[in-house]
């Protein structure tokens, strides 16, 4: 069964999902911004079975209250996350991590590699800087709240750009990603995944950027997978993270592109690497 919670630590309230299973390795998911832990609810219904699952949502995001003092960069956020899994009970664990979630994980195991048994990246990559300064640039626009409602027609439309185009403010074929058109209520969801995080909705997203450099997996300590997703609209980015080159530590895993086929092959990948006896 898949729970909620609210853990006090050091003053403010993180909210996370979980599901218990006794004698279990624990894995923790990391989201992608600006979403929060609600999207890994059937990627959890998978692994609950196998796992002692743990996924809060990020300071900021979610239901979880930002940090007391703003972080300069995606590690600010590490000291209070191992202050929040700690107190839970959790001191080394597996990683699985998307987007902003997969350098969370990777900055995570670079600053505390004993309390990483494995770190799974999914929705890694490598930008060049000049991807990257565009990026920058123009993908964060702002989300104040304006009398005339401006702001909501900016969220609508980054919401729905965003599953057809990346980075989602080129909307050209050259940068199209799929054809797919979302329902009115998929993108309202994702509107709202903007809109609830703040005016400081770009935070975590923006660190992500910044650290999203071949370099910091290539000085990973730990055993990782890359999922390669054949599906992903970062997909020639993650190529590029590839295409540099990975230490022996760090093995890459094609997943099929199909949502359902996506969740259950990484699921299995993870399930079968459960070293016996290990909680």
């Amino acid at each position: 069964m898949i729970e909620r919670a609210l853990e006090l630590v050091n003053g403010r309230y993180w909210h996370y999902r979980f599901s218990k299973k006794a004698n279990a390795p624990t894995l923790v998911l990391l989201h992608a911004s600006p979403r929060n832990s609600a999207m890994f609810l059937p990627f959890m219904a998978r692994l609950q079975d196998h796992f002692n699952v743990v996924a809060p949502d990020t300071p900021g995001y979610g239901l979880s209250e930002s940090l007391a003092q703003t972080p300069e960069d995606i590690y600010g956020y590490l000291p209070a996350l191992r202050a929040f899994l700690h107190q839970i009970g959790v001191q080394k664990c597996t990683f699985y991590g998307s987007a902003t979630g997969a350098q969370l994980g990777i900055a995570y195991a670079l600053t505390y590699p004993n309390d990483v048994r494995k770190l799974y990246l999914d929705n890694a990559a490598d930008f060049s800087d000049q991807t990257r300064n565009k990026i920058m640039g123009q993908y964060f626009p702002d989300l104040t709240p304006r009398a005339d409602g401006a702001h909501l027609r900016q969220a609508w439309a980054m919401a729905g750009q965003s599953f057809q185009f990346f980075p989602w403010f080129e909307a050209n074929e050259a940068h199209r990603i799929s054809n797919f058109e979302p329902t009115a209520a998929m993108q309202h969801t994702s509107a709202m995944e903007f809109l609830a995080a703040g005016t400081a909705y770009d935070l975590a997203y923006r660190f992500a950027f910044e650290h999203e450099r071949a370099q910091k997996v290539q000085a990973l300590t730990v055993p990782t997978v890359v999922f390669r997703w054949l599906g992903s609209m970062l997909l020639p980015h993650t190529d590029a993270l590839i295409a540099a080159g990975l230490p022996s530590n760090v093995e890459v895993v094609e997943i099929p592109a199909a949502t359902e086929a996506r969740l259950t092959s990484m699921a299995e990948v993870m399930c079968a690497a459960i070293e016996p006896g290990i909680v």
